[in-house]
């Protein structure tokens, strides 16, 4: 288990983290959201023991990971841009890897490299920006520690690549109870593969946790009206709609409050077709955050 405790970074005069805090069970992926100068970086940064907390701690299996060398050998930090020696090779940097990490199946690393058509005896200064992210990826799942984090972890690497490095996050996490903590620009990247979500902004944590679970008095319905009718302004009068959105024929609906009831009043309306439909991880986020005070649509602009 990962705990963040009121964790604070400062850099002469600016903020970078503030009095952050949150845990991580084993066993499962946490996506950090976040914009540009938000704290992800830095926080990452502290959470490898990189760089010490100015308050507060961060605790991997009761362990504060600043300055202990036996802790950091449980953890694996990728940033987002890694550093490889001059002319290095794949090889090579298995062995160096090595040294830090005992465990490191080098085996495991051959397969994976020949799985996604990496030459292992190649210079990585050769290799395109995915590749290199791909090779450092390998590293970091065949590390055989229990706790991985990363900075945009997918970056540079195509749709097809992505899924396939998501599998093999999967299978590590069901396997062998792999903890990995992923920070990423952009939701639709890690909606489908993190079990929690946070996001950051100006060095704050808005929230975090199971976004799917924060959801159950929400629901998310399209309906089609008799006459095409706009039944905006009477649906507000009687429900707690979130967002409205209409369509050609189609009312998109988000709203808040006992299920059971929502659906009673609706079909009063007796619309031609009425149903619920899922959610999207950043629909049930902007909603939490509207309820808890934040403007989260300008938050989300900042995105890319």
């Amino acid at each position: 288990m990962i705990k963040v405790e009121n964790v604070t970074k400062e850099f002469e005069h600016i903020c970078a983290v503030n009095q952050v805090s949150f845990e991580i069970p084993d066993g499962s992926m946490f996506g950090l959201l976040g914009t540009n100068g938000a704290g992800k970086s830095t926080l990452l940064r502290m959470m490898a023991g990189v760089l010490g907390c100015d308050t507060g701690r961060i605790l991997f299996d009761g362990e504060n990971i600043y300055e202990n060398p036996s802790c950091k050998s449980s953890v694996f930090y990728l940033p987002d841009t890694p550093y490889y020696f001059p002319n290095v090779n794949l090889e090579e940097m298995v062995r160096f890897y090595r040294r830090h990490y005992p465990f490191l199946e080098r085996d495991s690393a051959a397969y994976m490299a020949k799985l996604l058509n990496l030459d292992m005896e190649l210079p990585l200064r050769t290799f395109s920006k995915g590749m290199k992210r791909q090779a450092f990826l390998i590293l970091a799942l065949c590390s055989g520690t229990k706790y991985l984090l990363f900075d945009e972890v997918f970056d540079g690497l195509d749709p097809v690549m992505t899924e396939t490095m998501k599998e093999l996050f999967r299978r590590e996490i069901e396997e062998r109870k792999l903890t990995v903590v992923v920070a990423a620009h952009k939701l639709k990247d890690l909606e489908d593969i993190c079990h929690n979500i946070g996001i950051m902004h100006k060095g704050g944590i808005l929230k975090a946790g199971d976004m799917r679970e924060r959801s159950g008095n929400v629901m998310k319905l399209q309906c089609v009206f008799e006459g095409q009718e706009d039944m905006k302004e009477e649906l507000e009068k009687e429900l707690q709609v979130l967002r409205y959105e209409k369509e050609g024929y189609f009312t998109t609906l988000v709203v808040k409050g006992d299920k059971k009831e929502i659906l009673e009043r609706i079909t009063r309306r007796v619309p031609v077709f009425v149903g619920e439909i899922p959610m999207s991880l950043e629909e049930i986020f902007m909603t939490a955050m509207k309820e808890a005070g934040y403007d989260i649509c300008k938050v989300f602009m900042e995105l890319d």
